[in-house]
């Protein structure tokens, strides 16, 4: 199993571009408030600090025998051999009022090991880099024993 260092399949432009407005957005909100260490700047600049940190390793990670997928919040781990499918699906979430966009693209990854399958969803960027990141994916499911080249 080869180290962990930056994600194979990674969150993409957007991710890093909303980190860096947050950071922006938060960096001047402190700069202008009347007291520098009042607690409710301090608490939203930790926050975005936090998820700036977290955005570099958001991604799927492919192993030899596993996948790691690392979101937002929580991170997924599933045996090669419960992945069915890597595929590209149109984003849709808070940002699009949870209607499918036509710009923006996610990889669904379809686990099949439980007793309801379910689909882990990662990457959000164009259509074109998605679809790119969901066929260097299913190479990693065909081929056994190979990690994918990121």
């Amino acid at each position: 199993m080869r180290a962990v260092r930056r994600p194979d399949v990674g969150l993409g432009r957007a991710a890093v571009f909303f980190g860096l407005l947050l950071e922006l957005l938060l960096a001047i909100a402190v700069a202008s408030s009347a007291e520098l260490l009042a607690p409710l700047p301090l608490t939203l600049l930790a926050i975005a600090l936090a998820l700036a940190a977290r955005a570099c390793v958001v991604g799927c990670y492919l192993r030899e025998d596993d996948v790691v997928v690392r979101s937002w919040l929580r991170t997924y781990r599933a045996p090669r051999r419960v992945i069915s499918d890597a595929r590209p699906i149109s984003y849709s979430g808070f940002a699009t009022r949870f209607s499918d966009s036509r710009l923006v693209s996610m990889v669904a990854l379809d686990v099949v090991g439980r007793a309801v399958p379910y689909e882990l969803r990662f990457s959000a960027d164009t259509p074109r880099r998605v679809r790119a990141s969901a066929l260097r994916v299913r190479e990693w499911l065909v081929a056994p024993g190979s990690v994918a080249a990121g």
